[in-house]
Order: structure tokens, then sequence, then C-alpha cells
């Protein structure tokens, strides 16, 4: 078990030389806390083992887990992309998995009330939080149409996107697990934490999943976020790191700027990791699958601004490719731009 979340053709190495992120982020670390070690190929062939221990036939050997000799040289491998060398070979600690699982999927009466949840759930789950995760309502609209469409079948979904027409704000939808070792001692601050919800109104309503094949159904819905918007037309996506409690105030600062613009015929789509603050920004085109390059300048200077003066990231999980490296002179110091130039 660990943050990321590989998916597809994602290989380790890539991983971890964009330092990809997921859903477990805010429990288990990033890979700067969980890669302990790494070989990398320079560009001019030189091997390294950055503490890391290879013999003669490329086996690994053991690593250290303190290791206080100078630099520790393998973080700046972490995230570099590729510009500093290929990383060929990973030591990375995995915790075992959980022996109990525990997921809801929770209907809240605004971002306000989600706040609420968020520290409620810290407070009350504590040590066995392991994921929470946000869609908003024009993400799950999305997924509700796509499953009709498709002929799937969802009587979670439908109860979570038909029930929430009686909230008197823009319903926010929550999906919190928690992972310990004690099913019994789990269960019950589960238990402990959706009544106390349910008595103080943070939430409008919340489904218990009773066993893994709902808990399964609660992350399906999540992963079905990003390929049911994906249906709908082109998007325009945004991977970016805000303040929690500016998560929600940023979306809709970029609907209203994106309209400015004279923006007209989108949706602004808003999933993510709120335990991290991790937001998916995404604004599609409805029925439009074609990229159109003067939407997509704006929609990108639109969502960075926004994103920049909250001091947040323009990049939480993907590094910044070929297509962000104007913006490093907005985020960075002329002193840091100068040390990464030297390296």
């Amino acid at each position: 078990m660990s943050c990321v979340n590989r998916k597809g053709t994602c290989l380790i190495g890539g991983c971890v030389g964009t330092n990809a992120g997921g859903q477990y982020y805010s429990r288990f670390g990033s890979l700067h806390s969980t890669v302990r070690g790494l070989e990398a190929v320079l560009a001019d062939g030189q091997v390294l083992h950055l503490n890391m221990q290879v013999d003669d036939n490329g086996a690994v050997g053991g690593v250290n887990l303190k290791d206080n000799t100078g630099y520790d040289l393998k973080h700046l491998f972490i995230g570099s992309e590729g510009t500093l060398g290929v990383i060929t070979k990973v030591a990375i600690e995995c915790p075992p998995l959980p022996s109990s699982k525990h997921a809801a999927m929770l209907v809240c009466d605004g971002y306000a009330d989600v706040l609420r949840v968020v520290k409620e759930a810290r407070n009350e789950l504590g040590e066995v939080l392991s994921a929470l995760e946000v869609m908003d309502l024009n993400t799950m609209s999305c997924v509700k149409r796509a499953f009709v469409n498709s002929g799937r079948e969802s009587q979670l979904l439908d109860e979570i996107v038909d029930g929430s027409g009686q909230a008197s704000q823009q319903p926010i939808f929550l999906l919190i697990e928690a992972q310990g070792s004690s099913e019994e001692h789990d269960a019950s601050k589960m238990d402990t934490f959706l009544t106390n919800l349910f008595e103080t109104g943070s939430i409008q309503n919340g489904f218990l999943a009773q066993d893994t094949k709902q808990l399964q159904e609660m992350w399906e819905l999540r992963e079905a976020c990003n390929p049911s918007v994906a249906s709908t037309g082109y998007v325009y996506k945004f991977d970016v790191s805000i303040p929690v409690p500016f998560f929600f105030d940023t979306a809709q600062e970029v609907e209203s700027k994106l309209v400015e613009n004279g923006i007209e015929g989108v949706t602004v789509c808003v999933w993510g990791h709120l335990g991290d603050g991790n937001a998916h920004i995404n604004i599609v085109k409805a029925n439009s699958f074609d990229k159109d390059i003067d939407l997509a300048k704006i929609a990108e200077s639109v969502v960075f601004q926004s994103v920049l003066k909250r001091q947040g990231s323009i990049s939480a999980e993907h590094g910044l490719g070929q297509t962000k490296n104007e913006y490093l002179r907005d985020i960075k110091s002329d002193a840091e731009l100068e040390i990464m130039r030297q390296m």
C-alpha cells in the first residue's frame, strides 16, 4: 500500500520521476516519504546507487533507513521528471495491507459543511483515516449521465445524486475511507463518526458500505469521474494544489472569470483529494471534442492565477512537463531558479 495509484501504462520509475501521488497521500505520505533508495543513470552514462546496494548481477541488496553522510541525493531525482537522469531501480517501503476497510459516501449542503466533516473526520477517525475524496454536483451529474448512456445501474448513484436536490445550496459529495488492523475497533470509530455527523446536521445524507462490494462500488463512482466528464466533450485538465479552506472558492472564481472573458458553453467540474488539497479542475466544452487553442490559453491563465493568488501550486501530482515551464518565474525565486540551472 502506498500513496501511488498506478494505472494503464504507468510505471514505478515514472511515478518517482514525477513524484506522483494519489488518494492515500494524506495517510501514507509522498514518494519522498516512502522511497528508501534508487538507481539512476545520468546523461553521460554514469550509474548512481543512492542509498541502495546493487551487486554485479544487478540484484538489489539492503538499504539504510538512516544515513546522514552528506546530501540525500535521491530526493533530487524524485520529481525531477528525467532532467537529472533516468530512474532504473527503486526501493520503496510498502506498509502492510490493512485487515479492515470501511467507507462512506456523504452528501453535504455546501462547502461550510464539508469543512466541518473534514475536521470531524480527523478528530474522530484519527489514525485510521486514509482517504478523503470530494466531487461536485457537475461531476456527479456527468457520472450519472454516463451510467445511463451505457446502461449501467447503481442504486447508490441514483440516491446520492437524485436525493441531493433537497439541498438549499449546491450539494457536494464526499467519499471517506478508513483503514486499520482491527475490524471491531475501526467499525466502531466509523459508526461514531457518522452518528455525530447526522446529529449535528453536518451532512444531508450518508451511506455506509456494508461489505466489500459496496465499498468497491463507492470507489467505482469516484474513479468514474474522469472518463464520465471526458465523454461529454473536450476537457481542459488542471491538477493543482489549493489550501483546503479555498478549495471550492477557487473553482467558483474560475467559473466567473471564464464568463468575464467571454467563454460560454463550458462546464467546470471539480473533484480531487480533499485530504491534501489536491483539486482536479476540469473545464469541459460539451459536444465538442477538438481542442480550442484560444480557450486553452484563457482557461490556463484563469486557473493558474486563481490558484497562485491563494498560495497554491499549479502542479500537485504530475510535474511541470513542457507546458508549465513558463510559469516557473511566477512560482520560484531567482535564487531557486539559479540553483535549479546549476544542477
